[in-house]
């Protein structure tokens, strides 16, 4: 596959990007300036959440670069009109814009094809990281040492997409994993606050402001029990804390700790419902045993220079 460059946006430059009257525009002018100027090839083809951000000067357009183009979190491509004298500048400034618009709405990180990234200037090249290419290499060697906790970054390329219910065993009763109901919203997100704290429940909370919800619990059937709330086992989200980045798995104390795949399936199903939304990578948010996360995934890899990352700003709730 062809390689990527990761950008840490919440490390990007104080300063906003130099790069003029930079706005946003409908993605199919992309194809207009894509044959107007002479560029190889034929554009992709717009994803729903696409943007195209549009460099004019005097009026007239002199460069452009896709936002959201072809995956959440992407950037490129990125066009110049060939009169320009200053096609370089212009080129590093299209890509910050980029940057700024992927963090301006949302994204924790930022993913752009070499031909982009390689505009990059010193101040974006340090918040910069090439995505390496060892899959399936042992968890040790795809980890970043001496952080103490970490965004474990996921390739989701190939991952397969998403089963609506799986269903496993727990001492010989059936449990579910599936994306939650809406009319389950608030029993989920009380007991979360109950649990496991008002932040999480915060976070799980905006999984519901999604269609489809971006959150998957793992429960037993109803009518398990008289308090619905010994049904809930388990939960992971997505799209919460930012764009493309998964919460913590959390389980119930009653389940925590026992080796019966319960976890394996809770994260496998979320990077599943998180490929079908479009992504081709994600993120773990602030992962502390990254070890188990990088076992459970060949295609993954710890973030250099992701503590504290999108972490270290927040007020902490309980």
């Amino acid at each position: 596959m062809p390689a990527l460059t990761l950008f840490r946006l919440y490390d990007l430059p104080a300063g906003p990007p130099d790069a003029g009257d930079l706005r946003p525009v409908s993605p199919l002018v992309l194809r207009l300036l894509w044959d107007e100027w002479g560029a190889d090839g034929e554009p992709p083809w717009p994803a729903p959440a696409a943007e195209l951000l549009l460099a004019t000067r005097n009026g007239r357009p002199v460069g452009c670069v896709g936002v959201n183009l072809t995956a959440p979190g992407a950037v490129g491509p990125l066009l110049r009109a060939p009169a320009p004298a200053d096609r370089a500048d212009l080129a590093e400034s299209l890509l910050h814009g980029a940057l700024w618009r992927l963090r301006w709405l949302g994204h924790a990180y930022g993913f752009a094809p070499a031909d982009v990234a390689g505009h990059a200037g010193g101040a974006l090249r340090a918040t910069s990281w090439v995505l390496p290419g060892d899959v399936g290499s042992p968890p040790a060697e795809r980890d970043v040492p001496g952080q103490e906790w970490g965004d474990v970054l996921v390739d989701l390329r190939g991952w397969p997409l998403p089963r609506p219910v799986v269903e496993l065993e727990l001492d010989g009763a059936p449990v579910l994993v599936r994306r939650p109901e809406a009319a389950e919203q608030l029993l989920v997100v009380d007991w979360i606050k109950d649990v496991f704290g008002r932040g999480w429940a915060a976070e799980f909370a905006r999984a519901f402001a999604h269609d489809p919800v971006s959150a998957v619990v793992v429960a037993r059937p109803r009518g398990f029990a008289e308090d619905p709330r010994r049904c809930l086992l388990g939960f992971i989200a997505y799209n919460t804390v930012r764009a493309g980045m998964l919460s913590s798995i959390a389980l119930s104390e009653e389940i925590r700790g026992r080796d019966i795949g319960i976890a394996a399936t809770l994260l496998s199903s979320c990077l599943s419902e998180a490929r079908a939304h479009g992504f081709d990578h994600v993120v773990l948010g602030g992962v502390s045993r990254r070890l188990v996360a990088l076992r459970a995934v060949d295609a993954a890899w710890t973030v250099p220079g992701s503590c504290p990352g999108v972490f270290g700003k927040g007020i902490r709730d309980r």
